[in-house]
């Protein structure tokens, strides 16, 4: 737009250029014919009304130039502010990486304010790494960026158009870096798992002499753990394939009978070592049966895994709130508050030794996790180490049913 009014300007100037050769030389060439009074009338009244329309082709040109100007600033802004709400980092560098312009994510990512601005980028952000970064001008590759003091990391990219302006777009990869690190290290922990018990079994088949009673029978825990893992690993991946596909529908479950079978079946597995109380109401859930029962079933078991003998383990089901409630407490040996963000991580365990001498997989917490994804619930877990804890399952009011009085 403005390329095509500078060049009808120009195109404009360029006749009025022709237009007063061709008034002089008209002026001349009455000169000679008529006279000099005649020509110079001629000339006179001419140049009154080029110079009139010189002065109206200025105003226009002026005019045009402020209409331009205005354009320019508008669309700036608009950049600018399209630029401000984008979740990236986006710093704006003039001459000497001095800061022009900056959004509120990149003063976020960056740790700075509005004081910086006028300010080198380097004085600001005083990073070694990322000062020979943008020193070094090579911007085919953007760098990881991790400040200290901070958890977060950042991927930094920097556009340098020319030798007096530069871009540096900041992305927060702390997340997806997480998830690949929570995926680097699930291959390692299966890894782990598995190759126990067939380090066992394999020794065990690799002696010539025949297999005593209670070899026979450790190879037997061996492959009951080796099951339980892949079935753990099976149930994850088929919570995660229905979280993606959505093809099952949820159906009026009586969590009261499921919280009632699942205290019978922490009894049996306590084989008498724990005094177990229940406290349940006549509540139903919009859910899934199934999944439903292996998460209850799973924090009572690891009750009753992390509850020395002699403890308490007490199951909750009922209203509580806009909503209803079920939930574990235990007078076991309790969780640093440290480890609680994790627990929900497939193989992720606060006491690693003893996990694995009460047979837990390390998946537990990480099936309750995607079972009360996929039935509108949510974890909360509450801790003291020495004094217990209380994992606790949430469901919201309209997936609750109370039978009719």
């Amino acid at each position: 737009m403005a390329a095509s009014e500078n060049g009808r300007f120009e195109h404009q100037f360029r006749i009025l250029l022709v237009i007063v050769a061709l008034d002089l030389a008209v002026s001349l060439l009455l000169w000679g014919i008529l006279g000099g009074r005649q020509a110079l009338g001629f000339f006179a009244v001419t140049t009154a009304l080029l110079f009139l329309y010189t002065l109206f082709f200025c105003e226009r040109m002026l005019e045009e130039g402020f209409r331009s100007e205005s354009r320019i600033v508008a669309r700036d802004m608009r950049y600018r502010q399209t630029l401000g709400l984008l979740p990236e980092g986006v710093v704006i560098l003039g001459n000497n990486a001095v800061i022009e312009w900056m959004n509120v994510a990149a003063e976020r990512h960056f740790g700075m304010d509005s004081t910086v601005l006028g300010k080198p980028f380097q004085e600001a952000v005083p990073d070694e790494r990322l000062r020979n970064f943008l020193n070094a001008r090579r911007f085919d590759e953007p760098m990881l960026c991790q400040f200290p003091g901070r958890d977060e990391i950042y991927e930094i990219s920097v556009v340098a158009p020319d030798l007096q302006h530069t871009l540096i777009v900041s992305h927060d990869v702390t997340a997806k870096r997480r998830i690949e690190d929570m995926r680097r290290d699930f291959v390692a922990n299966v890894s782990h798992e598995l190759r126990t018990p067939l380090t066992v079994i394999g020794g065990f088949f690799d002696l010539d002499a025949a297999l005593e009673p209670h070899h026979v029978a450790l190879i037997r825990d061996q492959v009951q753990r080796m099951r339980h893992i892949v079935d753990d690993l099976l149930m994850l991946s088929g919570l995660e394939n229905r979280d993606e596909t959505q093809t099952d529908e949820s159906e009026v479950v009586a969590m009261h009978r499921i919280a009632e079978d699942v205290v019978r079946e922490g009894e049996a597995l306590s084989l008498g070592r724990h005094t177990f109380i229940k406290e349940i109401e006549d509540v139903s859930l919009l859910g899934h049966p199934d999944e439903l029962r292996s998460a209850a079933m799973n924090l009572v078991s690891n009750a009753v895994r992390y509850t020395p003998d002699g403890g308490t383990i007490t199951v909750r089901w009922g209203r509580s709130g806009m909503g209803a409630v079920f939930s574990v407490a235990d007078t076991g040996i309790g969780i640093e508050a440290k480890h609680i963000p994790r627990l929900t991580e497939r193989f992720y365990r606060a006491d690693k030794g003893r996990s694995r001498q009460t047979g837990g997989t390390g998946l537990g917490l990480a099936i309750v996790k995607h079972v009360l994804r996929r039935n509108g619930g949510t974890l909360k877990i509450e801790s003291t180490p020495g004094v217990g804890s209380v994992f606790s399952m949430h469901f919201p009011e309209e997936r609750t049913f109370s039978p009719l009085r």
